[in-house]
């Protein structure tokens, strides 16, 4: 699912927002998480799915001679136990269907 049809979907369950609205909130969402998750130690919780997090580990690499600081960026999802229900429901059923 993309951008326009997540607006679409949203506009067809709240007919009395119009596409441009949904498509305004959907935007501020994202520029709050994308602020928020670039902050060290932050993180974005989703409810009913998963949190979000940023994690950076800073180490030296290399040897005697060409030591070198590196930074390492994980975008990590961890999510609920009730997506990985959903997921796991929907795999076994499609599983089923075969």
């Amino acid at each position: 699912m993309n951008h326009r049809q997540t607006i679409a979907e949203i506009s067809k369950r709240l007919p009395r927002l119009k596409r441009r609205d949904v498509a305004e909130v959907l935007e501020v969402m994202t520029e709050l998480w994308l602020e928020e998750l670039a902050q060290p130690g932050r993180t974005v919780v989703v409810a009913d799915l998963g949190k979000l997090v940023v994690e950076v580990q800073t180490f030296r690499s290399g040897g005697a001679v060409g030591r070198r600081t590196v930074r390492r960026v994980h975008v990590r999802f961890r999510p609920t136990g009730k997506f990985r229900q959903a997921v796991l429901d929907a795999h076994i059923k499609e599983g089923a269907s075969e």
